[in-house]
């Protein structure tokens, strides 16, 4: 299985540098870097990459949803049984997709759900956090 980081500019590769720094440089996690200087190669490299290796899984992760890049890849769904794309990707959803990977060999739709809803709870407007947090312990005190 192999999870693809592509964004506008340098976002996923960015991604990955961190990915690698917290949980370890894994090969089966690849960056591209998509229209630097109105270049299309790297979104080619991405479609030969799932094209030419079927017997493969690939999870695409792009930046925004109706975005260029998500919607270069969502050509990849028509003819392609190896994908599964994900777009709106986060520092989160990629670690969690690499973890499971390291014990999976493919992903199921399933536990694809999942790892999206877990990360979307590391979205958090930490000043409501503080509040919560400081009324919990007010009332712990009555």
């Amino acid at each position: 299985m192999k999870i693809v980081l592509i964004s506008h500019s340098n976002m996923a590769v960015g991604m990955k540098d961190t990915l690698n720094m917290i949980v370890g440089d894994d090969k089966n996690v690849l960056a591209f870097a998509a229209y630097i200087n109105g270049s299309t190669a790297e979104i080619q490299k991405v479609k030969d990459l799932v094209e030419n290796n079927q017997s493969e899984q690939f999870i695409v992760l792009t930046d925004l949803l109706g975005g260029s890049v998500n919607n270069e890849m969502m050509q990849l769904l028509e003819n392609n049984k190896n994908i599964r794309l994900v777009t709106g990707m986060n520092l989160p959803l990629a670690m969690q997709l690499q973890l499971k990977a390291a014990t999976t060999e493919k992903i199921n739709d399933e536990d694809l759900n999942q790892i999206i809803n877990e990360s979307k709870k590391a979205l958090a407007n930490v000043k409501n956090l503080l509040v919560e947090k400081r009324m919990n312990e007010d009332d712990q005190i009555l």
